[in-house]
């Protein structure tokens, strides 16, 4: 789905317009699209990419990408505190880990408990994918839940800074929102069934760990190669538990990577273009090489800043928030009633695989039609229209019944309704509130993550936590963020 690209300039005053795009006066942009893919085998991709990251520091970002980057990591901090009381996913979760054991050195979100850093960065990554809540990249990959984890985990262990942080996140997004790029467009391409966070994840998540342990050229490279061979996940888990480890595995992966990498384990030192290397295996269909490391001299921008990235309104898949809106707006704007309702179409160019009878809460989040019949129904939907309860309960099994997804061509979602007294009334969506072209104030962004936050924490940690993040760059010690989120949730028993 062919989504519009929308450039910003929204520096300074609290950043007031964020989908999130920036255009800083003195930075040259360009968007790392394929300009038709390169598919001759590269001879350097991996020393390339990896040089740059071994090269790359703080001072080099500029205030624009570290904005971009709290942004990022505000939401992402919210939606993963949110996803520690996701129940039952995340009781089971956070019980595996701790029966696992493993040094008390890393913190369990929500969960009041510590354990080693790849099992603290795999519980936190599933917490922050489950509810499929966080910011979406260009083209869709979900690189906070993978990348965040990792560097949360390692800078707690060494008590790394809010700048090392920082640094981490956006070249971990950077490496994965590259390689989701690069197997993008014409003549490129990921192999058939593998569900993207699963590839090139780990990939990320094994960059932003090895920022944070500050490894050499050498070690990074193994790094990659190591973190290559763990990445997979199959797009037929989509709709059930197992989806949300495809991100925190990814992070853990990452950890496991660089901590084996540090201490000599070897792998493949060009592992992205080696022949049956990462390229050959998960992009059959292409690896467009200029993509994946052009742009990264003189007038670098960060992906984080161009194309940027939409800030979920809905926690649901990416594809259902233009439809979600704009049944919301239909309803509001004729003040419907559900009764009133005889049928509801829904026309969205959606990617999301139709499900007209989810089979959970959680599979309802991939499902146009549960989430058009939510909206109508409650006039809302947020965290909890996403349960089991409410998936089961009458009203919404009724609803269901009136709901038809229909095709449509371009972009957005259009929602039609027809009443029980023969009138037809419809709404349209073509840039859903979060979005790049119709992007959050700040005010709305901080009402998101207060509302996560709320879910594991009271209102005096959220504020103590919300404060700590908004002035990230001056945080010492990545510990005084962890020791905020590790608090139990009451909803955690």
């Amino acid at each position: 789905m062919k989504r519009r690209r929308f450039i910003k300039t929204s520096v300074g005053a609290g950043f007031a317009g964020i989908g999130f795009a920036l255009s800083p006066s003195h930075d040259s942009f360009a968007e790392f699209e394929p300009q038709g893919a390169n598919r001759a085998r590269s001879t350097d991709a991996t020393e390339t990419l990896v040089r740059f990251i071994s090269d790359f520091r703080h001072e080099n970002l500029s205030r624009q990408t570290v904005e971009a980057a709290k942004v990022g990591i505000i939401d992402g901090v919210g939606v993963m505190l949110a996803g520690s009381t996701y129940k039952p996913l995340a009781t089971l979760m956070a019980g595996y880990v701790r029966e696992m054991g493993g040094a008390p050195r890393c913190s369990v979100v929500g969960w009041g408990f510590q354990t080693n850093a790849p099992f603290a960065a795999f519980a936190n990554g599933v917490f922050g994918h489950c509810l499929d809540y966080e910011i979406q990249g260009f083209p869709p990959t979900h690189g906070t839940s993978a990348c965040l984890p990792a560097a949360l985990a390692l800078g707690e262990e060494t008590r790394a800074s809010g700048r090392d942080l920082i640094l981490a996140y956006v070249l971990g997004w950077e490496v994965q929102g590259r390689l989701r790029a690069a197997g993008t467009g014409a003549g490129a391409g990921m192999s058939p069934g593998f569900h993207p966070p699963g590839v090139v994840g780990p990939m990320g998540g094994a960059v932003a760990a090895a920022k944070m342990l500050r490894l050499n050229v050498e070690q990074t490279k193994m790094a990659l190669g190591i973190a290559a061979s763990r990445a997979g996940g199959l797009t037929a888990n989509t709709g059930t538990m197992m989806k949300s480890t495809h991100p925190g595995n990814a992070a853990r992966m990452g950890v496991e990577a660089a901590l084996l990498a540090r201490a000599g384990f070897t792998s493949h030192p060009d592992v992205l273009e080696a022949p049956s290397g990462y390229a050959d295996a998960l992009f059959s269909r292409g690896m467009d090489w200029n993509v994946l490391t052009g742009g990264l001299g003189t007038g670098f921008v960060p992906r984080i800043i161009d194309p940027g990235f939409d800030i979920k309104r809905f926690p649901a898949q990416i594809f259902m928030q233009w439809l979600t809106e704009a049944v919301l707006d239909l309803r509001a704007a004729h003040g419907l009633r559900p009764e009133q309702v005889e049928q509801l179409g829904v026309e969205s160019a959606t990617e999301g695989t139709e499900r007209a009878v989810p089979t959970t809460g959680l599979d309802g989040k991939f499902s146009p039609q549960y989430c058009a019949a939510a909206a109508l129904l409650d006039g809302r939907v947020n965290i909890e229209t996403f349960t089991d309860e409410r998936r089961f309960s009458p009203d919404m099994e009724a609803m269901l019944r009136k709901v038809r997804l229909l095709p449509r061509k371009g972009d957005g979602a259009r929602a039609t309704a027809r009443l029980n007294d023969g009138r037809t009334v419809s709404a349209e969506c073509l840039h859903f509130r979060g979005s790049v072209g119709n992007p959050f104030s700040r005010e709305e962004r901080l009402e998101k993550f207060r509302y996560c936050s709320r879910h594991a924490l009271s209102e005096r940690a959220t504020e103590q936590l919300l404060g700590l993040l908004e002035r990230l760059e001056a945080v010492d010690d990545v510990s005084s963020l962890m020791d905020v989120m590790r608090t139990r949730a009451l909803a955690n028993g």
